[in-house]
């Protein structure tokens, strides 16, 4: 049995644009781009990015072993 790790990057930078997408869009988008790695991208959201004084996006992923 193989154990999931759930990962979880914090994307900044992302191009505004990324707002105007839907959920179903912006999840699509992020997962073409961790496809390459063998990962599959479970969640995509917006987070405040204190640091930045503006957000960043959290993609939650699985990485496959």
């Amino acid at each position: 049995m193989t154990e999931t790790i759930v990962h979880e990057d914090l994307v900044v930078g992302a191009p505004l644009s990324m707002e105007d997408l839907t959920d179903a869009e912006r999840l699509d988008r992020f997962a073409r781009k961790y496809a390459h790695d063998g990962c599959q991208v479970k969640e995509v959201r917006r987070v405040t990015q204190d640091s930045l004084s503006g957000y960043a996006w959290s993609v939650r992923f699985t990485e496959s072993p």
